[in-house]
């Protein structure tokens, strides 16, 4: 039995075509239109991601790149501020310095005058005690005059 192609054939198959635009209009075209949308929202992410991670990159690299620099800068003000902290404290050490070797001079200078005066004291003093004790034993108002050279002598001047 071969198919008789008679009216309704040609019915059914206007009807099915029909059926097809209609749904195509209905259906296929809107997931067709969703489908794209979906495809141009995918590229517009990966693309926006894309960049980001290009950007957040970018700021990571400058991030560390100012860190870097920031470190460099505080080493070379910690090296700085040492080397000035170094050299004053080298100065105040100098300074002070100075002005002990000015009073050790100062002192010994006071010193020496103190001894040649006690000296020079205890010379008279000699001279008086030893004539004292000779008046004394001799009974005499006798006054005794000793050589500088004795004195010097035994006193170690």
């Amino acid at each position: 039995m071969l198919m008789q192609i008679d009216g309704t054939f040609i019915f059914v198959i206007i009807s099915f075509l029909i059926f097809l635009f209609i749904i195509k209009a209905i259906l296929f075209n809107p997931i067709t239109k969703i489908i794209d949308e979906r495809e141009k929202f995918y590229a517009k992410n990966t693309k926006m991601e894309t960049e980001s991670k290009e950007k957040m990159n970018a700021l990571i690299n400058q991030k560390e790149n100012a860190l870097k620099e920031s470190r460099l800068e505080a080493a070379q003000i910690i090296k700085e501020t040492s080397k000035k902290a170094n050299d004053k404290s080298i100065q105040t050490l100098k300074e002070t310095k100075k002005e002990v070797q000015n009073k050790i001079e100062k002192n010994k200078e006071e010193l020496d005058l103190a001894k040649k005066n006690s000296k020079m004291e205890l010379k008279g003093e000699v001279s008086n005690f030893v004539s004292s004790i000779v008046s004394k034993i001799l009974s005499d108002n006798i006054k005794v005059e000793i050589e500088e050279e004795r004195i010097k002598k035994h006193l170690n001047i």
